[in-house]
């Protein structure tokens, strides 16, 4: 079959064998896979990939082709069409497996990064990753459910609820679009803040009904959330630019008991404001991938009409457009590669 891999000597399509359907996995036949910066980041080794060969991707969707013996759910049949979890392998014996809170395993190994991933015509995954489609939900928009439930875990998850709340979404990238939609979900007033830069992007938010867009170069943040808050400050700040001074900066749009809640990942760590997190009494919060249940909770958002993901898709491309793809990718666009012919 295809597959994109990425080796030492560099990365593209190649033959590679299909993947073995060992008891209690479900072969897939990928229909579309997306792409996003943890793609880009592993062509350098980033992620945990390192330089060995892996195939890359971990956004999906497909059918399912063939079922092994040995599994236990009874509710699977070839031809489903499904998303499925990243995660290729857990313990299955920590506390954090024990609760469902997979992306706390300390032995985990996801799809793309540690194992082999979604970027190839097939792969095999464990059962338990399976989420069968609602027919409200296309193959394509579920090629985005992965990004989509990490926004459900960082804004439903790990937070308050945030009915009749002001929350500001930093980034507006695909995972700070899909928590600024996922928070408007939920009852939020939601502001999302870019650059310049990103003026697509902003605008992109605005036609989807964000309820205040920001450019931070040419507008007062401060000024634009104390005049939302009677000057208290934000309920919520969602760090998704990965921007380490852009992090430091966001504590004082904070009202006092506010919370920071860090879904980007940084290359330098963020120093903050000790005696400000100490005064105010503002938490620092992690938010990391998704679990069953996030995947469970943007399924139920898309089939429902509460969150579009489709008006976030830039280009969808074939797969041997994979280079065009990845370039788009670093220029901040949200692409989907079309893999079944």
């Amino acid at each position: 079959m295809r597959a994109l891999v990425k080796h030492a000597a560099g990365v593209g399509i190649e033959e590679v064998p299909e993947p073995e359907l060992e008891p209690g996995h479900v072969l897939v036949d990928v229909a579309h896979a997306a792409v996003c910066g943890t793609d880009r980041a592993a062509l350098d080794g980033g992620h945990d990939v390192g330089t060995g060969t892996r195939t890359l991707g971990h956004e999906a969707s497909g059918r399912i082709a063939a079922i092994a013996p040995g599994g236990v759910r009874d509710d699977l049949r070839v031809g489903d069409r499904v998303t499925f979890e990243t995660d290729a392998y857990l313990c299955m014996r920590c506390d954090a497996c024990r609760t469902e809170q997979y992306n706390r395993c300390p032995n985990r190994k996801g799809i793309g990064t540690t194992a082999d991933g979604a970027l190839a015509d097939r792969i095999a995954m464990p059962e338990r990753a399976i989420h069968v489609l609602p027919d409200a939900v296309s193959l394509v928009e579920a090629a985005l459910t992965e990004p989509l439930a990490i926004a459900v875990h960082a804004v439903v998850e790990q937070s308050p609820s945030l009915v009749g709340e002001v929350v500001v979404v930093i980034g507006p990238g695909a995972i700070g679009q899909l928590c600024a939609r996922v928070a408007r979900a939920v009852g939020a007033t939601v502001v999302l803040v870019g650059r310049s830069r990103h003026a697509a992007s902003l605008a992109r938010a605005r036609n989807a009904g964000v309820d205040v867009v920001v450019d931070a170069e040419t507008e007062d943040l401060e000024t634009i959330v104390a005049s939302l808050t009677d000057g208290r400050g934000a309920h919520s700040v969602f760090e998704c630019s990965g921007a380490t001074s852009v992090a430091e900066s966001s504590l004082p749009l904070l009202r006092r008991g506010g919370r920071l809640v860090l879904v980007a990942f940084f290359q330098t760590a963020p120093a903050f404001d000790v005696d400000r997190l100490i005064h105010h009494e503002l938490e620092i919060v992690g938010s990391r991938g998704k679990r069953p249940s996030s995947y469970r909770t943007a399924l139920a958002l898309m089939a429902s009409g509460a969150v579009r993901v489709e008006p976030l898709i830039s280009a969808r491309l074939p797969l041997e457009s994979w280079a065009d793809g990845l370039d788009r990718v670093a220029r901040g666009e949200k692409v989907v590669f079309d893999v079944a012919p």
